[in-house]
């Protein structure tokens, strides 16, 4: 299966399941450190994140409820998306970058279905997953 067909199946149709790379965690907070509207897409922000070692971006994504400085839940490439909201069989896949709208995502921002910490999907107005002040950057969000 290709991944990121279109950015509604890469942004909002995904529970994550954080997948570990060289003991590296693949779903870590990071902290919104700016964003901009996507050139090519009206609804959409190509937003830039601070995993506390380093900065990702650019990650493009659909939702709008979060602001620079919220921590918010990132999937890196490579990161196991266990359930696809948008597709009646739910299959998984392993995220991959890919190109939307013309901008290469470097990663994905998560709503709390995606990440299995809720048992029904988010509405767009309800959006991705946002911890509280303070919470660590760069850990694994099974583990906050």
């Amino acid at each position: 299966m290709s991944v990121f067909l279109d950015l509604k199946k890469a942004l909002f149709g995904h529970i994550v399941v954080s997948s570990k790379v060289e003991d590296r965690p693949l779903v870590i907070t990071a902290q919104v450190v700016s964003f901009e509207k996507h050139p090519n897409a009206d609804r959409l922000r190509v937003v830039k994140l601070d995993t506390g070692t380093q900065i990702v971006e650019p990650v493009v994504c659909g939702a709008t409820n979060f602001v620079v400085g919220d921590i918010v839940a990132l999937a890196l490439s490579g990161a196991t998306i266990t359930h696809n909201i948008h597709s009646e069989a739910h299959e998984s896949f392993i995220l991959e970058r890919a190109t939307i709208r013309g901008v290469e995502s470097q990663g994905m921002i998560c709503a709390g279905f995606e990440l299995g910490l809720s048992k029904e999907p988010e509405t767009r107005e309800q959006g991705v997953r946002v911890f509280p002040p303070g919470t660590k950057l760069g850990v694994d969000v099974h583990s906050v």
